[in-house]
């Protein structure tokens, strides 16, 4: 059900890199690039991915805005990605996707 409600929000094409780095007491940083973006997550590409639950900081761009936020780990393809939901978003961050999704519909 999770996954339907997620999938239900309307993507972006948004290939970037993105700082990624885990919200907990080690700050581990991922190696990863952004595949596709909606209002409520996104899919980030890396080849290690991290377990459900997972609290994360990102930071990308989508046009010339920067974009900060903290996202959860919803559900992860070992060797491919993880999908993230965002917890927060910058408020220019929110806009800048806003504007993408109504650019690519």
């Amino acid at each position: 059900m999770a996954d339907r409600i997620q999938r239900s929000s309307p993507r972006a094409y948004n290939v970037v890199e993105v700082d990624c780095y885990t919200l907990d007491e080690t700050a581990t940083p991922v190696a990863a690039r952004m595949s596709d973006l909606s209002l409520t997550g996104a899919f980030l590409d890396c080849m290690g991915g991290l377990r459900p639950g997972t609290r994360l900081a990102l930071g990308f761009k989508v046009g010339e805005q920067q974009v900060q936020a903290k996202a959860e780990v919803v559900h992860q393809m070992p060797q491919f990605g993880m999908g993230v939901r965002f917890l927060e978003v910058s408020p220019g961050g929110r806009a800048a996707i806003e504007h993408l999704l109504k650019e690519q519909a």
